[in-house]
């Protein structure tokens, strides 16, 4: 929050030094008849205006401190204000157990989706050996095709059904069981790499000021500067009493 030394002239204040700028105006403008030679002007008179003169700047000064004091009452109620605030903020949503417990269950459920990718991509890999055991045929084949008087060949997909497979040849994880549809192995990396930045980019995934966005350096580059302070973050989480201590 922002302060200054003095604060904005509310219209009391403004009034209090208008009228004692006026009352210096009229002493100066007295002294200088005096100073003219008018002999209207008596003492009494230049000791009155002298006492209004200062009398005016003395209840300017005291309408600029009892704005000052008002400012600062403000600005307290203000402090006050924004303390309660952010304490409130702390205490009702900043949640460490509910991060740790958050954390618990994605990597629970990431450990689940790496199953079940290695499962499917396993099956693949072991299938296809078989199917190439088997002597099964490719899953593409050329076709020579003639249009007009051009003859080229064609790639297309042979023929495959659940009782004649065709398999990709070497060692690719690809058969298929149906013309047309091959059955890839995902792979638990390239999924988990897909996942993360999906998140990233359909929800907020902010990094320390300086550093490169998440998904623009590689994870373990990230997890290499801030795995420790996570550990401890929720290994402090973990041991929460049930009403919040920290």
């Amino acid at each position: 929050m922002t302060t200054t030394n003095r604060p904005e002239a509310a219209p009391a204040v403004e009034q209090a030094e208008q009228h004692a700028a006026e009352a210096e105006q009229a002493l100066t403008a007295m002294e200088e008849r005096v100073r003219d030679g008018d002999e209207d002007v008596t003492p009494a008179q230049l000791a009155e205006a002298r006492e209004l003169g200062r009398f005016a700047r003395l209840r300017a000064e005291a309408a600029r401190r009892k704005a000052e004091r008002a400012a600062a009452k403000a600005a307290e109620k203000e402090r006050a204000r924004l303390t309660a605030r952010a304490v409130t903020l702390v205490e009702q949503d900043a949640d460490p157990a509910a991060v740790a417990t958050a954390y618990e269950q994605a990597r629970t459920a990431l450990a689940a989706l790496v199953a079940a990718v290695t499962t499917h991509d396993n099956a693949l890999r072991q299938a296809a050996h078989l199917l190439r055991q088997a002597d099964a045929p490719p899953i593409t084949h050329y076709v020579p095709v003639q249009r007009g008087e051009h003859k080229f060949e064609e790639v297309q997909h042979a023929p495959a059904s659940r009782t004649a497979p065709t398999v990709e040849q070497g060692d690719s994880a690809a058969l298929s069981l149906e013309t047309g549809r091959t059955r890839n192995a995902v792979g638990t990396g390239p999924t988990l790499a897909t996942l993360l930045a999906e998140t990233a980019h359909q929800h907020d995934v902010a990094m320390p000021a300086g550093e490169s966005a998440f998904t623009a350096a590689p994870i373990g580059d990230h997890a290499h500067r801030h795995a420790d302070a996570i550990r401890r973050f929720l290994d402090t989480a973990t041991q929460q009493t049930p009403e919040g201590t920290k």
